[in-house]
């Protein structure tokens, strides 16, 4: 804490400095103000991830994202202002180049705002309804991922009470639940998430399945569950449940690109829940499968989707949302309700955290669940 108060005086007193420049000049041009950007934002990358890398071992990005959000925003509006002072060699005052650097400012402002504290809790529930012969009864499935913390908070308890008023048949978490700073805090977070959940006291007819993430592994996880109704699966394995067959992945085991059989199968729905959606790429006989841990990359951009997808060679259009697979099932990667803790940025751009309501029907059915 004191190294980033310590680094937020030096980034005031650069961007002071940078802003007395252009106050003090009777004209500023765009190149020397493009220069003066660059400058500052340089200094703001070089002390927020250098000094982090050499005395941590890690890049602190998540300081440098915020100081690019509110540093850059602060220098374009004050720069709009100070350089609308300013005048033309005709005498005239300074009008187009302000106005432009006052609406880019305001801009990236309000996208800031969106992505560093509006999105990252900004929950949404998606739903898809499912058609399939292979039932005969209706069965609404919860599915949530990556609830990934470092505090156990409103946001949390917020998050499992909308759950619960989902009324579900079946409720699955997919994994990542905690990324404390150490053992110590990771087993408190442990504790606090054990806590909240014999509180809310989730209930689902068909049960509620907890699967193990990678953020838990060399953690005794299951205490996060224990005396609660949270049934926890860190090992692969396959359970019958209500008409469905349910094929519950190890981490490793979502982390591989192979088959998942089910010599029990025969013609029942069929449904695989992996904390990783690598084992999709897998030509699984399979009529839905779930997955988090993309997180949906966090940033999004229109026609280009995440811009990480956290799995290696999975396809960039499956990291978020619903995918019909080329065999015609269906699989569905959560954006997770958490983010990613630590040093990595703490930001959501176009990527609202979610869970998902898989409305699983009989074909031509039209029943509707009260």
């Amino acid at each position: 804490m004191l190294a980033q108060f310590y680094y937020h005086c030096l980034l005031s007193l650069i961007a002071l400095l940078l802003l007395n420049s252009i106050r003090r000049s009777a004209y500023t041009p765009i190149s020397q103000f493009l220069a003066l950007g660059a400058a500052g934002s340089f200094t703001a990358l070089f002390f927020a991830l250098i000094p982090s890398k050499l005395f941590n071992g890690l890049a602190d990005w998540n300081l440098a994202v915020h100081a690019l959000a509110w540093y850059g925003s602060l220098f374009l509006l004050t720069s709009a202002f100070l350089m609308n002072r300013q005048k033309k060699n005709t005498g005239k005052p300074r009008r187009g180049i302000p106005a432009l650097l006052f609406i880019t400012g305001c801009v990236y402002f309000g996208l800031s705002i969106d992505a560093l504290l509006i999105e990252p809790t900004g929950l949404v529930i998606k739903e898809i309804t499912i058609r399939t012969p292979k039932i005969t009864k209706p069965m609404t499935i919860v599915f949530c991922a990556d609830m990934q913390t470092e505090r156990v908070g409103k946001y949390e308890r917020w998050t499992l009470q909308k759950i619960k008023k989902q009324n579900a048949d079946l409720i699955l978490f997919g994994g990542d639940y905690i990324q404390g700073a150490g053992d110590n805090e990771n087993r408190r977070l442990l504790d606090d998430w054990n806590q909240l959940f014999r509180e809310v006291d989730l209930q689902a007819p068909l049960g509620v399945y907890a699967l193990q993430g990678n953020k838990e592994l060399g953690h005794q996880w299951r205490d996060m569950f224990e005396d609660t109704t949270v049934i926890p699966r860190g090992l692969t394995a396959i359970t019958q449940i209500g008409e469905i067959r349910v094929s519950f992945l190890s981490v490793r085991s979502s982390w591989a690109n192979r088959t998942v059989s089910d010599r029990r199968q025969g013609d029942q729905f069929r449904l695989i829940l992996g904390h990783m959606p690598i084992y999709a790429m897998a030509e699984q006989e399979a009529d839905l499968l779930l997955a988090g841990h993309t997180h949906g990359g966090q940033v999004q951009l229109p026609f280009f989707g995440p811009l990480h997808t956290n799995s290696g060679t999975l396809p960039r259009r499956w990291a978020s949302g619903v995918t019909t697979l080329p065999n015609g099932a269906t699989l569905i990667v959560s954006n997770g309700t958490g983010l990613a803790r630590g040093n990595a940025p703490r930001i959501r751009f176009l990527c609202r955290p979610d869970f998902w309501v898989i409305r699983v029907e009989p074909e031509n059915s039209e029943t509707k669940r009260d």
